[in-house]
């Protein structure tokens, strides 16, 4: 009989020596530290894609809106050109829906004024572009049936492609009749 740490062995037989560590305990130590590493490794991922105009999942960003460009020239007499500037800023949302919103509010609380734009029929082609026309109302926020009830201006928006931006090719104010 072989002796193995003091102990009588039987024949043909030899005991293993037990180690001080369990196997299970390195296996699942070592599972730890692995998931461990992927999870820290990973989540250092997530700051290398920083951009916020990333698209994930089934949400698309939303596009930033600028207001319609415009010369001095097509400036419509009797407008103020604070309220002028908040319904561009509409006729540029109305626009970007491809005609899926059948009109968009504005406002100027300064000057308590507000008013809608409205498109007007298709895009129709021009030169190498495509224009629509559009109203766009202005009224007083909180004075009905006063001399200034309303106004409204009537005008034409083109662009030369559809990566371009609109530009107002005219607006008019309305008459009153």
């Amino acid at each position: 009989m072989a002796r193995n740490s003091g102990r009588a062995e039987a024949p043909g037989r030899r005991l293993a020596r037990i180690p001080s560590y369990s196997g299970s305990r390195v296996r699942r130590t070592a599972a730890v530290a692995t998931m461990a590493g992927l999870a820290l490794g990973l989540g250092g991922c997530a700051s290398l894609f920083s951009d916020d105009a990333l698209t994930t999942g089934s949400i698309s960003p939303v596009p930033q809106v600028r207001p319609v460009a415009y010369s001095a020239a097509d400036m419509p007499r009797g407008v103020a050109p604070d309220d002028w500037a908040l319904a561009r800023e509409a006729l540029g949302e109305a626009l970007a829906a491809h005609g899926t919103a059948p009109s968009v509010p504005w406002e100027n609380p300064g000057a308590n004024r507000r008013g809608t734009v409205t498109l007007v029929g298709p895009a129709q082609p021009r030169d190498a572009g495509s224009c629509r026309g559009f109203l766009i109302s202005f009224v007083p926020a909180d004075q009905p049936g006063t001399e200034d009830a309303g106004k409204w201006v009537e005008g034409e928006a083109c662009r030369g492609s559809r990566a371009a931006a609109w530009k107002i090719d005219q607006a008019r104010l309305l008459q009153r009749t």
